[in-house]
């Protein structure tokens, strides 16, 4: 027997589909004439996340048991910023302009994922998980290390006194632009520590939290079931405050752990973080494994268990 109200509810999605690919492809042509390789790529990765955000997952009671955000891939090449020599020299306020570059780039990756008020990712069937991509890549080159030689690059000094306009700084953008969650702060759970001596998860190190919805309100936090208490717990996380020449590329990314079923603070918790990829201990890519969050609703979420994106 044909089910012609499910037909009907699936015909709607596949020309929600449809239209999207059509008009991305519009918009695609438009561009390369108009625009340079950087924005266009930049441009298309947008788009790709606005239009993945927009299509719907499948739930039964109250599970996503599919979503047709698979069904439209994500578009997003990594962006190379080389620094160059000029970069690096001191000015006569004391500051480089790398600092600038570094904070203008995670501010960029935060105001393409909507600073955390939408969600372009499914989750896994009846299971918690994360993916992370990875946004840019800031590049030393040769001139611009030897320029340097044992200068720092501060990036906690960088994030908290650059201004992004004169009423706020890079910092207070990145945790405060977002309707509902914070950049450097999971679900305002657990600030990360942003004076680290490298990208660090310590799971021993976890404490009990509450993940908050800034924008509805709504909070997640442990349940009392069967005489025991079941806690959120969320791991510490150190990211480094200075960018070592010796330690390879910077690599600024988004992450986010996605849910099958709405919590009271919902069914997403965005992030950024970045790392050096030549960081040795801990290897940032086995970091990166290590576990996030555990509790009830979001039991077993490991910081990063998937990549998505397109390297560079």
């Amino acid at each position: 027997m044909v089910n012609k109200r499910g037909d009907y509810k699936y015909g709607i999605v596949l020309s929600l589909i449809l239209g999207t690919m059509v008009l991305s492809l519009s918009l695609y042509f438009i561009f390369q004439e108009l625009w340079s390789s950087d924005e266009l790529d930049m441009e298309i990765c947008r788009q790709s996340i606005q239009v993945r955000a927009l299509l719907p997952d499948v739930k039964k009671a109250g599970f996503t048991v599919d979503s047709f955000k698979d069904a439209y891939p994500l578009k997003c090449k990594t962006q190379v910023v080389n620094i160059e020599k000029n970069d690096v020299i001191v000015d006569k306020n004391g500051r480089m302009q790398v600092e600038q570059k570094i904070a203008e780039t995670m501010a960029m990756c935060w105001a393409l994922y909507d600073k955390g008020d939408s969600n372009a990712f499914p989750s896994s069937i009846y299971l918690i998980t994360s993916t992370c991509v990875p946004c840019a890549r800031i590049h030393l080159t040769e001139e611009a290390k030897k320029e340097l030689g044992n200068k720092k690059i501060n990036i906690r000094n960088a994030l908290m006194d650059l201004k992004m306009t004169k009423d706020y700084s890079y910092y207070e953008y990145l945790n405060n632009s977002g309707k509902k969650f914070p950049a450097f702060n999971p679900a305002s759970a657990r600030e990360f520590n942003l004076s680290g001596n490298n990208f660090d998860i310590d799971e021993s190190g976890k404490y009990a939290a509450v993940f908050k919805n800034k924008l509805t309100g709504g909070v997640e936090s442990g349940t009392y079931i069967k005489e025991m208490w079941n806690k959120i717990d969320i791991s510490k996380v150190s990211l480094p405050m200075v960018f070592d020449q010796e330690e390879g590329d910077l690599l600024i990314n988004y992450g986010v752990i996605t849910s099958p079923k709405k919590g009271g603070a919902g069914e997403y918790i965005p992030y950024l973080f970045y790392f050096q990829a030549n960081q040795e201990n801990p290897k940032p890519f086995d970091e990166v494994k290590t576990r996030l969050v555990d509790g009830e609703l979001w039991r077993n979420a490991n910081f990063c268990e998937q990549w998505e994106g397109i390297p560079a």
